[in-house]
């Protein structure tokens, strides 16, 4: 696989993975619990949960990754969708 087809699939799995709908909600949620966070300790500790949170998501996307074989197999949460190169 040359790295303009991992790059394309990786793209077309960020794309496709998630419905609209799951992503608005997602952002709304990130966004109200940011501010109250905000409100209630202040702009450092948001800061510092959004990296860990970060952090996490990047962890969890790696290990999606590697149990669904480069997201060519359902596993867990994730539902094989069709991909550009196959």
């Amino acid at each position: 696989m040359t790295l303009k087809n991992f790059y394309e699939r990786e793209v077309h799995v960020a794309m496709n993975a998630q419905p609209r709908n799951f992503r608005i909600i997602k952002w709304i949620t990130i966004v109200i619990l940011g501010s109250e966070l905000y409100a209630w300790k202040g702009l450092a500790v948001v800061g510092t949960v959004l990296l860990a949170c970060g952090a996490l998501g990047v962890c969890l996307h790696f290990f999606l990754r590697w149990k669904t074989e480069a997201w060519t197999k359902s596993w867990g949460p994730y539902k094989r969708i069709p991909l550009n190169d196959e």
